[in-house]
This record gives C-alpha cells, sequence and structure tokens, in this order.
C-alpha cells in the first residue's frame, strides 16, 4: 500500500468553472419554468451532481425536467467554456509538477465533462485513465463517502492515508465521512462570495485561498 495520495475534485478546483456552469445551469432550468440566478445555483448546487438536482427542483416545484436535461446542456457548456472558462491552470500546474506522491480526480460531474476539462486545461497530462474517478461508478455520489473511498481502493491507498482538495460542502462531508484529511481550497471565483466563505467555515477543516497556500498545506501535512 501507498503511504500518501492527493484526491482533487475536479470543478473548482483543477478548473475554475463553477460559476460558467451554474449560470449555464440557470439558463437551462429556466427553459423548464424554474427561475433561479448563478449565484443561487452556488449556493445550492455546488458540487452536486445533475440528478440529484433534478430530484430536488422537481420535488420543491412539481416541474417536470427530462432525465437528460444536463445532457443536453453540454454544447453550451462547452461553448461557454471555450470563452469564457478562467482556469487556474498555470498555478495548479506548478502544484502537480512539484508533487511526486499519486494523485486522482474525484469528480461528482461526469467523466466525459472531467476529460474535456482537464484537457482544455492542459492537465490531462497528470491524470490517466486509471486515476479518474466519477459518481457514475459508485452506488451514491457525493455527499456520501462512497466516491472517495472506490477512489483510495483503486489506487491501493488506505483512507486515513489520503489528502482530499473539495471546493464545496458537498465533497468536504464526502472526505470527512471517508475519513480523509480534507483541505478547502477556496480559489476559484464561486468562493468570492462572502457567505460561501461563512458556508465552509462551519466544517473546521484549512481553509486555503490561494495556489500557493494549498501546495504549502499539502506539503506540510505529507511530512
Amino acid at each position: 500500500m501507498s503511504k500518501n495520495l492527493v484526491i482533487f475534485d475536479c470543478d473548482g478546483v483543477l478548473v475554475d468553472s463553477e460559476y460558467v456552469s451554474s449560470r449555464v445551469f440557470s439558463e437551462a432550468l429556466a427553459c423548464y419554468g424554474y427561475r433561479i440566478s448563478t449565484e443561487e445555483c452556488i449556493r445550492r448546487f455546488t458540487g452536486v451532481n445533475a440528478h440529484d438536482c433534478r430530484q430536488v427542483i422537481m420535488e420543491e416545484s412539481g416541474l417536470t425536467i427530462p432525465e437528460n436535461y444536463w445532457a443536453l446542456q453540454q454544447p453550451a457548456l462547452l461553448k461557454a467554456y471555450e470563452t469564457e472558462l478562467t482556469s487556474l491552470m498555470k498555478p495548479v500546474l506548478e502544484i502537480l509538477d512539484i508533487l511526486k506522491i499519486p494523485r486522482c480526480v474525484a469528480s461528482n460531474s461526469s467523466r466525459k465533462h472531467v476529460v474535456h476539462s482537464l484537457e482544455f486545461t492542459k492537465q490531462d497530462a497528470y491524470f490517466n485513465e486509471r486515476s479518474i474517478f466519477t459518481s457514475q461508478q459508485v452506488p451514491n455520489a457525493k455527499p456520501a463517502p462512497d466516491l472517495f473511498l472506490f477512489a483510495a481502493k483503486e489506487m491501493g491507498v488506505n483512507p486515513e492515508n489520503c489528502i482530499v482538495v473539495e471546493d464545496s460542502s458537498t465533497g468536504t462531508n464526502a472526505g470527512i465521512a471517508a475519513g480523509m484529511q480534507v483541505m478547502m481550497f477556496l480559489g476559484g471565483s464561486h468562493a468570492r462570495y462572502d457567505w460561501y466563505r461563512a458556508q465552509m467555515a462551519v466544517h473546521d477543516k484549512p481553509m486555503l485561498s490561494t495556489c500557493n497556500e494549498l501546495l504549502e498545506a499539502i506539503l506540510q501535512a505529507l511530512k
């Protein structure tokens, strides 16, 4: 068994995509009669997978939303990424260059989305097919611990030897439930709101605002 593994979330950690995707998400929901602002999407659904979002919205609104509603919006999302996506690319690439221990991605997004995001931001060289994990591979998405535990098992590392880097309460709760060390990265554009930081502070885990802070925290944890 390896002694250490860093498990990165994708959206909001490796890729600064949450604000853009939340805006596209709010526009998609408006097509079905559900009105919600981009900020409120961030507040309520950051880190939550599309299936669970759909269930919550239908239960509270009584609206009918097709199961493939988010898949239908992928062309719009990809177009928005191409013109608007702000990547943390250079600082994140520096972290990935420096870290010499095993790493992987564990995301509630679809595998296709994660792969495209990594390719678009030139991070695909740091993650191969066997180090990308998504909620489609487990019974329960985050905030359940299933995805993190599955990733650790597949990577051959005990949960207690894993560091999880997350940007959402959903992911942070999943990491805590998995018995892993959690670091909360708040360097994404969606985390600029005071209420977002207050929301994350309740977890009482390290809150890191820059890639330098994140790198220092990871290196310190590996000593």
